[in-house]
């Protein structure tokens, strides 16, 4: 099979010739153009022969340089909209573009994006967040804004034939863990513009990453995708064997992405083992549940490949 041909048998229920399998790291390349961003992402998944690409989405969603802490509502008003084009979008685009020329057309490419309510967090920082509930109505004026503007970033990447979306959220994390909020919270901020967001991508291979630990599933037991992916190692968390009872979803997960780096080859190909024999060979694609430490050692990466291969 080739890649495409192989990634999407998986997400299918079809089967396989062998398990697809990838993995992804930060590459700190938020400061770096499109043509060095694809580069690094090209090297890396030649250099171990990755079956699809979880391209990182680290050009963060704007806000205006004065917005430093959230002293007023004002300061969410000033959050805006963008176009498809605006610059962090455009260098995204040309990322992938780039990347899909290097890698050919028969590579699924995965693009990352985050909920609205995360990607305003992630910029101006999560001691901000108890301001956000206090300026309710300014904060989801502003959500608005941001959702319109990934939302057209998302019918971008169909324009150019992405072929899948993984989409981060922290919706499922409970008040009580770490980035977890209420269930006001939740319904609010969080779930209303998840759910417009992943129906603009209907057509795409929907990942839906459940970010977190101690994870409140029923959140997104609803939610539209096609595929799942959590980190089903760390506590709290479902295993593979119990979402295979709780979805008919592809899964994708295995790897404990906490202790990759640290792992030796026998303690990995026995993680690999254990979670083929949880999930089954077929609508499974091999992964770790959040991005391994970008220290992670060579050896262990070509090994994984490797031995995925004998499965």
């Amino acid at each position: 099979m080739t890649p495409r041909e192989r990634f999407f048998a998986a997400v299918e229920g079809r089967p396989v010739d062998r398990i697809p399998v990838t993995t992804w790291v930060h590459f700190l390349s938020d400061h770096l153009g499109a043509a060095d961003t694809a580069g690094l992402h090209e090297k890396f998944l030649k250099a171990y022969g990755w079956d699809y690409a979880k391209v990182m989405g680290d050009y963060r969603y704007p806000v205006p340089p004065e917005l430093r802490s959230l002293d007023s509502p004002a300061l969410l008003d000033r959050i805006p909209a963008y176009d498809a084009d605006a610059p962090h979008f455009a260098v995204q685009l040309a990322c992938l573009a780039a990347l899909r020329q290097a890698m050919g057309p028969d590579f699924p490419l995965l693009d990352t994006g985050f909920d609205p309510y995360q990607s305003i967090l992630r910029n101006i920082g999560r001691d901000q967040e108890a301001a956000l509930w206090t300026y309710r109505e300014a904060t989801l004026d502003a959500l608005e804004r941001t959702c319109a503007s990934i939302c057209a970033y998302v019918r971008a990447l169909k324009k150019l034939g992405v072929e899948g979306f993984f989409y981060s959220v922290n919706s499922a994390i409970p008040a009580g863990q770490p980035r977890g909020n209420n269930d006001a919270v939740y319904e609010t901020f969080l779930r209303p513009f998840d759910l417009r967001i992943l129906e603009e991508a209907r057509g795409m291979v929907r990942v839906l990453h459940v970010h977190g630990t101690g994870l409140a599933m029923e959140r997104v037991r609803d939610y539209p995708c096609e595929v799942i992916n959590l980190s089903d190692r760390l506590p709290g968390n479902p295993s593979l064997a119990q979402l295979r009872t709780w979805t008919d979803k592809c899964l994708m997960g295995g790897l404990d992405e906490t202790r990759f780096a640290d792992l030796s080859l026998t303690a990995l190909a026995a993680q690999v083992d254990d979670a083929v024999a949880q999930a089954g060979r077929e609508h499974f694609l091999l992964a770790p549940g959040c991005t391994i430490p970008s220290f992670s050692p060579k050896r262990s990466l070509a090994f994984l490949r490797a031995h995925v291969a004998t499965l």
